[in-house]
């Protein structure tokens, strides 16, 4: 026990004599490098701090102060306290610039710490300005880590997208991509990211036609992984496809989302498909103008079946107000007036009323589309439903404007016509009497 005694002393003093013949420097950052790997962030930071202000005696170019630098400003990034951490990147990058000159290799990773910091802080600028000179050196020096060389790209790509100027965000993208395939270490899902968003940047900017083939491969990097059902990705692009005016490329891909998918299908597809339709068919006028202009053809089904899809999606129709309810079922009306079917085109024209009325009762719409549901109402047949609603529709004119309001012109004529056809001679007449003195009174 005595023998075991005396060895346990002479360790401990062994230890102190160790630790007090110990650079000062070195034993205040293994302290901190200690108490940061254990957790004890506070004592960290005082061993940190007190080993930067011993550094800063040193001479120039002593790499003690970087590493000091470097520590400090770490554990501050580590703590999201950026705004202290940044200054000490900054500091480390101007220490080793006058060390190793401008265009060092060296400084590649201080240019990406500067970056990282200034821009989750927000200062866009200073993180441009390294992100760009991290550029310049890989490229001179040829001497960047893939794995870190394509992560500057894409982080530039972001930023000159965010700044407005694309052209040089899809070139910054494009060469992304290519670096990244030099990474080994990249995983399928990092692949495929960059890839989705070099085929966003394709359709907006570039060849919508390479979009297409980016976003195949970037698919079947994710299905390797089993990440992420392509649908989203695929809704996605067509979208976007769509705005680019590429509207072929668009529909290929909204039915690929579609095909992809489980039930239901993604809106956004949906949407676009219906969008791409409608353009190939739409026209203006009143339904009741064209009925049957467009013919029987399999070109208005497709219209009439996407256009349905959209209105019958439970994420659409749950969305109230929804403000392009009523948009589709106008256009709804517009399709299958087109295909001749006065019934379906009523039927789409009073969805239309409705959804207008449900989200304004007084808005200046509400009178326009009642003129034409009760032109398609008669053009249905269904003059007693016309009749009635036409009559409710020259009440609400005559109280909203006046007697004498232009706008009762046009509604009277056709309450004539309309009773007229169901034999209500009394009322017709009556009608008519009340159109030669309004007309009258106009003069």
């Amino acid at each position: 026990m005595k023998i075991r005694v005396a060895r346990i002393a002479v360790l401990i003093i062994s230890i102190v004599s160790i630790s007090a013949a110990q650079d000062p420097w070195e034993y205040r950052t293994n302290a901190g490098e200690f108490a940061f790997a254990t957790g004890d962030v506070e004592r960290a930071e005082t061993e940190f701090r007190a080993a930067l202000e011993i550094a800063q005696g040193f001479p120039p170019g002593d790499r003690r102060l970087e590493r000091s630098l470097e520590n400090l400003a770490r554990l501050y990034e580590n703590q999201e306290r950026l705004d202290e951490a940044q200054p000490l990147y900054q500091l480390l990058l101007a220490a080793q610039e006058s060390r190793a000159g401008r265009d060092s290799p060296e400084l590649l990773d201080t240019h990406l710490k500067v970056a990282r910091v200034s821009l989750a802080a927000g200062d866009s600028p200073a993180a441009a300005s390294s992100l760009q000179r991290y550029l310049d050196i890989a490229e001179s020096s040829g001497e960047a880590a893939p794995a870190q060389h394509w992560v500057v790209l894409s982080m530039l790509a972001r930023m000159r997208t965010l700044e407005q100027r694309p052209e040089e965000a899809l070139e910054l993208q494009r060469r992304t991509v290519e670096v990244l395939a030099e990474d080994g270490s990249a995983t399928g899902v990092e692949r495929a990211h960059e890839l989705e968003t070099l085929a966003q940047m394709e359709l907006l900017h570039g060849s919508p036609d390479r979009a297409e083939e980016l976003l195949t491969n970037a698919l079947a990097l994710r299905d390797e992984d089993g990440e992420n059902p392509p649908a989203e990705t695929y809704a996605a692009a067509a979208s976007t496809a769509l705005g680019a005016g590429a509207f072929d490329l668009a529909e290929r891909l909204a039915e690929r989302a579609v095909a992809a998918a489980g039930d239901p299908p993604p809106l956004p597809a949906l949407e676009v498909l219906a969008e791409v339709s409608w353009r190939g068919v739409g026209t203006g006028g009143s339904p009741a103008d064209i009925l049957g202009a467009g013919g029987d053809s399999e070109k208005l089904r497709i219209a009439a079946t996407r256009l349905e899809q959209v209105a019958a999606h439970p994420a659409f129709a749950a969305e109230a107000p929804n403000p392009y309810l009523a948009e589709t079922y106008a256009r709804l009306a517009v399709v299958t007036a087109l295909s001749g079917d006065a019934a379906a085109a009523a039927m789409w024209k009073a969805r239309q009323l409705e959804a207008v009325q449900s989200r304004r009762a007084d808005s200046p719409d509400t009178l326009r589309i009642s003129v034409e549901l009760v032109s398609l109402l008669q053009a249905a047949g269904r003059l007693e439903e016309a009749a009635s609603l036409n009559g409710r529709l020259i009440d609400e004119v005559e109280q909203a404007y006046g007697a004498d309001d232009p706008r009762l012109s046009l509604p009277l004529q056709r309450q004539y016509e309309l009773l007229s056809e169901l034999g209500r001679k009394k009322e017709a007449k009556a009608v008519k009497k009340r159109l030669r003195q309004f007309e009258k009174g106009r003069r």
